[in-house]
């Protein structure tokens, strides 16, 4: 597998409400993609762009995912500056770079405002949703030490 690049150097090109940041994996970790955002419901479209997976030319520049398919929808929503993330699976269950594709992409959608909390809910598990932010690397991080200061 070969990584993925160097980053894009130079202006914006595109207006960054109209476009989605997917999160896929190289060797060395998360890599964030841009994708066309059509009008409606971003942050559902953010999150169900991620479990279409990447795109052939993504595969061919070496992304891949580590989410494994999903028995049920994942819902993605904003509630009072917050997005809930709801699972179909256990966060145990996953990988590492999985859980921070899921956080990261519902992160960066558009509308969900500067370094959001998310808010993540397991199947079944009683009690509060686990909170984590997106740190600068890619990664889901504990809520409190994501913290921008």
């Amino acid at each position: 597998m070969r990584p993925a690049g160097d980053p894009v150097q130079g202006g914006l090109t595109e207006n960054l409400g109209s476009s989605l940041r997917v999160y896929f994996v190289t060797p060395e970790g998360t890599w964030p993609v841009s994708r066309p955002a059509p009008a409606g419901a971003r942050l559902q479209q953010a999150v169900d762009a991620l479990l279409d997976g990447p795109t052939a030319a993504e595969r061919a520049r070496g992304l891949i995912t580590q989410l494994p398919s999903a028995p049920q929808p994942v819902r993605a929503t904003t509630v009072k500056g917050r997005v809930q993330l709801r699972l179909p699976w256990l966060v145990r269950d996953l990988r590492p770079a999985a859980v921070s594709q899921l956080v990261c992409t519902a992160a960066e959608a558009p509308g969900v405002g500067d370094d959001p909390v998310i808010e993540v809910f397991e199947p079944g598990m009683p009690g509060p949703p686990w909170p984590v932010r997106c740190d600068e690397s890619g990664s889901a991080v504990p809520a409190r030490q994501g913290a921008s200061s």
